[in-house]
């Protein structure tokens, strides 16, 4: 399991915009970006796979890459977004990824970075990638996270979607399915924090009707309860219902 203190992330941050230059001066949709790895060794959550270094070098590449997508939604809270962010870009980070060097190899030793209960000890990489720009907002842009370019569509009326006392992303993702079953396009968050998500969305249904058809058309699992809808909005809650003859 990653996790990262505030002053890591600030300096994932301040290394991406320190680097940017150098990308942006060939013109290419590359990116130069520092990335630092760090995975529980003793204690903690283990690696399903290979060996600390391995996972380390992998979560190390993965920071480089999260921090370009994450440049790329400058709008959005990225605490919020970051769970929608690594399932957006998958598995293997080093998709992403043109060329990788090791900067240090730090080995193993006491948990300082990864904050993860039962961790005694880590191993910690820092590494420096080239990350596909181009690559990783294709990425953004399947998952709804990032909306391409278009052309007009006068038939449609920009309309935004609140998402109230929002439980996790896996809401989230069931209300923007509903909204493609139904038709509407477009659909990319504007606002997202802890309970909250705000989505902005191309329809041809008024905000009244859209609300009245995702009650209606919300699987059994899914309960959709309508707030309110005006000219240019609708606010609804969304919540899982536990299974039948299931626990509460």
């Amino acid at each position: 399991m990653r996790a990262r203190k505030p002053w890591l992330q600030w300096m994932s941050a301040a290394l991406v915009a320190l680097v940017a230059a150098a990308g942006g001066a060939s013109g290419a949709e590359e990116r130069l970006v520092e990335g630092v790895g760090a995975v529980p060794v003793k204690g903690g959550s283990q690696p399903r796979t290979g060996t600390p270094r391995d996972a380390a070098l992998r979560a190390a590449i993965g920071e480089a890459v999260r921090q370009v997508a994450l440049e790329l939604l400058p709008h959005l809270d990225p605490a919020a977004i970051e769970p929608a962010v690594d399932q957006a870009l998958g598995a293997d980070p080093r998709a992403y990824a043109n060329r990788f060097r090791i900067v240090e190899d730090r080995g193993e030793g006491p948990a300082l970075l990864v904050e993860e209960p039962g961790a005694l000890t880590e191993y910690v990489m820092v590494v420096q990638a080239q990350v596909d720009v181009a690559r990783v907002r294709q990425s953004l842009e399947r998952a709804g996270l990032l909306v391409p370019p278009a052309g007009d569509d006068s038939a449609r009326e920009r309309l935004r979607v609140v998402i109230e006392d929002l439980e996790g992303y896996a809401g989230y993702q069931a209300v923007r399915t509903l909204l493609e079953d139904l038709g509407v396009r477009g659909a990319v968050p504007i606002e997202m924090e802890r309970g909250r998500a705000v989505l902005e969305v191309e329809s041809r249904i008024p905000p009244g009707e859209l609300l009245d058809s995702l009650v209606r058309s919300a699987p059994p699992e899914l309960r959709i309860e309508p707030i309110a809808s005006d000219a240019a909005s609708l606010t609804l809650r969304a919540r899982f219902l536990p299974p039948l003859g299931g626990a509460p």
